[in-house]
């Protein structure tokens, strides 16, 4: 399926947009790169703009609403910022659901979508009156025992459906997320029959489709199952649908592709009804919208030689983690001084950190100790709720001006990461 051009926005990012920007916020931040802190992390609040007004651009009616997931971006800076802009939260977690508390959202503005919760936590959230994604049908039945009186409910309470699509037979999913929807299409719609109180469906993608065609596929399932809902109730049962993710980050170039306006395109040409307004429609797409947001940046400590390989050895983390293994991960040369490395005779380097390799295999011009390295499009794993990054975190704009409030993570000591581990208390072990 060919897809047309999508539009030209007033607030399209552009590629040399993005990387102008970075250059601009590097040349900066490169006094910040010391002995002592030898990397930081840095969030782009001019990326993080253009694209949320692209995406009020593509999606521009009042029944549609957006989410950020806590679990993509845990620093409350950038969560603030986008509360701010009217967007929601999605969690995952106690502890998210207290970063996103701290951070100002109300109750409202919540959406509580977890793959395990403990009963007591689940009897928290319901009679909170958070709005909330049941798991299972385990705790669905946990959550029939902790509403006192249905009637009195004013949270949003739904499902989360993995669709099952035919595009599914030829890769299975290996998910563990959500009721899949080919197993269980009929207990799902009777689950509705039977509970008024059920009003939304969530769908869940996992693993992210690697196509807009793919997802579009899952959206039109999850659309169909809504109407099939309604019909078997004779009245309209949904009254929202949630599509946690769906759109595809490019982490190959500083192109912003496919762009909000194009998944919106497939979506409707696929699912037109999607937007007539039966239905409220809620996103996350909080890694397409912070990706290209965020860098790292590392001195390098060492150069060295191993079996016939140059490694340039740094204090970076993994920015990507187990949780996206096959995100390829972009990096870029710096001298000490923050001004571009744009030598013409280019050698092969691992990357290395504190814990392993990096990057295998990537050309860059000849590196010396001191040079920064910037790894590229990880505002969407370095800073989320399973990363370990301990590490400083500036906020900047395309002015590069720096002021107290640009810190938005102060890092973790060697001190405060040790005390975090436990306690030793031997004797008490022994006894």
């Amino acid at each position: 399926m060919s897809y047309p051009a999508a539009k030209i926005g007033s607030m399209i990012i552009s590629s040399t947009a993005i990387a102008t920007q970075r250059s601009t916020a590097i040349k900066q931040l490169a006094p910040a790169l010391s002995v002592t802190t030898p990397v930081l992390g840095v969030v782009d609040f001019n990326v993080l703009d253009q694209l949320i007004e692209q995406l009020g651009e593509a999606y521009p009616e009042p029944w549609l609403h957006h989410m950020v997931g806590v679990d993509t971006v845990r620093l409350p800076g950038v969560l603030e910022h986008f509360r701010a802009r009217g967007f929601g939260a999605q969690t995952r977690s106690a502890a998210e659901l207290q970063i996103a508390n701290q951070t100002g959202f109300q109750l409202h503005e919540l959406l509580h979508s977890a793959g395990v919760n403990s009963l007591v936590l689940l009897n928290q959230l319901v009679h909170a009156g958070m709005n909330l994604s049941i798991d299972n049908f385990v705790e669905l039945s946990r959550v029939d025992e902790l509403i006192e009186d249905p009637k009195e409910l004013t949270a949003k309470f739904g499902l989360r459906v993995t669709a099952q699509a035919p595009v599914d037979d030829e890769e299975p999913t290996v998910s563990y997320r959500g009721i899949g929807l080919r197993d269980h299409r009929k207990e799902i719609i009777q689950a509705y029959a039977d509970r008024p109180w059920l009003n939304h469906l969530q769908l869940h993608f996992d693993p992210a489709p690697a196509t807009l065609q793919q997802a579009a596929e899952h959206v039109a399932e999850i659309f169909r199952l809504a109407e099939d809902i309604d019909h078997a109730a004779d009245a309209q049962r949904i009254y929202g649908i949630h599509i946690s993710g769906g759109l595809p980050v490019n982490y190959d170039s500083d192109d912003v592709a496919p762009t909000m306006e194009t998944y919106r395109f497939v979506l409707q040409a696929m699912t037109p009804e999607l937007f007539d307004g039966k239905y409220t429609v809620t996103t996350n797409f909080a890694p397409a919208l912070t990706a290209k947001a965020g860098l790292i940046l590392a001195r390098v400590e060492y150069i060295k030689d191993l079996g016939g390989r140059m490694i340039a050895v740094t204090h970076a983390e993994d920015p990507v983690g187990c949780s996206q293994p096959n995100q390829p991960i972009r990096v870029e040369a710096y001298d000490a001084h923050g001004d571009y490395n744009d030598g013409i005779e280019l050698f092969y380097y691992d990357i290395a950190g504190p814990h392993g390799i990096l990057r295998h295999r990537v050309e860059l011009p000849e590196l010396e100790e001191g040079d920064i390295l910037a790894i590229l499009d990880v505002g969407g794993t370095a800073f989320s709720a399973q990363a370990t990054f301990t590490a400083p975190v500036y906020g900047i704009r395309a002015d590069g001006l720096l002021t107290e409030t640009s810190v938005l993570h102060r890092g973790r000591s060697a001190e405060e990461t040790a005390e975090a581990a436990g306690i030793y208390q031997p004797v008490k072990l022994l006894d």
